[in-house]
């Protein structure tokens, strides 16, 4: 058991899964029923009653991530804790507000018989890529492949009243960005360790506009300007044989590598059709081609999207159901993949969702959620340069969603 974030509700990098109400929904890009708005729809603080908000998420899930090759499937099948937590202070016309969430990143996997990535280092090791500091002819056993990849997000920001039917937000983000790969096993007899660790860290804006027509109609719009990273690459923990090898793959100690954290453009309606039915559709759209992703520029062949619709009955003034329906669509080809991407592939995605908020009391709301995110199988082909066999990655992901929001 650890604590990470996998790669879901979002885009290649970018996550969206931020709070235990998204978990039951799938489309908060204009709520206003919570501090978790404070990630979705900061604009629509103002909404809220006045009184300081505080909101604790946890966020246990489950998957399987697969690849299969050679007539056989390798899986990594971890269980995880993600937290997030919201602030927001309420005032008439005015509001400030902090979050903490993981925005970006690839999560954490362990594939503990190996994968792909060890079977093409094996056929590359075999044909006497890296000889003569290691030799052809041999046969890699107990492979091991390890990533982690998440990006902290703190952000802080104010809302305003511009008009009873308009408010504004504005505010600053801090993203603290970590990454750790583990390849090991052993050749002819001689144990491999390629193991490299990366930092980033970098600052970005985010702006957003609520506009609300009528009680029965909402509007929200927020835009998260490109966070700029450059991953400063350690490769201390690598044995010499491992060295070799990472240098053969570009990983070398000291060396920097751009991957920002793309831009977000998010769109949200909430339309209150019936007295007690809500329909919530949201859009968000990813700009990852104009990300500075160094040597993986080539990869991407346009910028991911997600299209979300969700029901929100409220059967009294205590309790509310949720449901919802997610589609993700990712522009990069499976033979683009690189090291993250392949242990923890980007796909295409539908997921459901069904959740519920329970009213406690005026100080205390209980949220509560689950999902499952149902990806479509995509095959890379053979590249015998890379060492790679034609490959099929597939996961499938489970998560559940528990809040706690007090306001005083």
């Amino acid at each position: 058991m650890g604590t990470a974030m996998p790669a879901f509700g979002g885009g290649i990098d970018n996550k969206q899964n931020f709070s235990a109400a998204y978990v039951g929904s799938l489309s908060r890009n204009a709520t206003t029923d919570g501090a978790d708005a404070a990630a979705y729809n900061p604009g629509g603080l103002m909404q809220l009653k006045n009184g300081t908000y505080l909101e604790v998420d946890l966020q246990p899930f489950t998957f399987d991530y697969d690849h299969e090759f050679n007539g056989e499937t390798y899986t990594a099948s971890p269980n995880l804790i993600a937290p997030m937590a919201f602030g927001v202070h309420k005032r008439e016309k005015w509001a400030v507000w902090g979050t903490f969430t993981i925005n970006g990143g690839g999560g954490e996997t362990e594939y503990e018989n190996g994968n792909i990535i060890t079977q093409s280092v094996e056929n590359l090791m075999t044909a006497g890529a890296f000889s003569p500091y290691i030799p052809s002819g041999g046969a890699l056993s107990m492979p091991y492949a390890y990533a982690k990849s998440y990006d902290y997000t703190f952000t802080t920001g104010v809302s305003f009243d511009l008009h009873p039917m308009v408010s504004v937000s504005a505010g600053i983000r801090y993203v603290r960005t970590d990454k750790e790969v583990d390849i090991h096993g052993t050749y002819n007899g001689s144990y491999i360790l390629a193991r490299y660790d990366q930092e980033a860290d970098g600052f970005g804006g985010v702006i957003g506009i609520d506009i609300h027509p009528s009680d029965k109609l909402n509007i929200g719009i927020r835009y998260d300007s490109q966070v700029n990273l450059d991953w400063e690459t350690e490769t201390d923990a690598s044995n010499q044989l491992g060295l070799i090898l990472l240098n053969a793959f570009g990983r070398v100690d000291g060396q920097s590598y751009a991957r920002d954290l793309p831009a977000v453009l998010a769109l949200g309606l909430e339309w209150k059709v019936l007295p007690k039915l809500t329909l919530k559709p949201s859009f968000s759209y990813y700009f990852e081609e104009d990300a500075d992703w160094d040597t993986q520029n080539y990869a991407v062949d346009g910028n991911s999207f997600e299209l979300a619709m969700a029901l929100q009955y409220d059967l009294n003034a205590a309790w509310s159901l949720t449901a919802g329906y997610l589609y993700i669509d990712v522009d990069m080809k499976p033979e683009n993949f690189g090291i993250i991407e392949q242990m923890n592939p980007p796909l295409d995605c539908h997921a459901v969702a069904v959740g519920t908020r329970y009213r406690i009391s005026e100080q205390i709301t209980l949220i509560l959620g689950i999902s499952g995110y149902f990806y479509k199988d995509a095959t890379a082909p053979a590249d015998f340069s890379k060492g790679r066999p034609q490959v099929t990655y597939d996961k499938t992901l489970y998560i559940g969603g528990i809040g706690i929001q007090y306001r005083f």
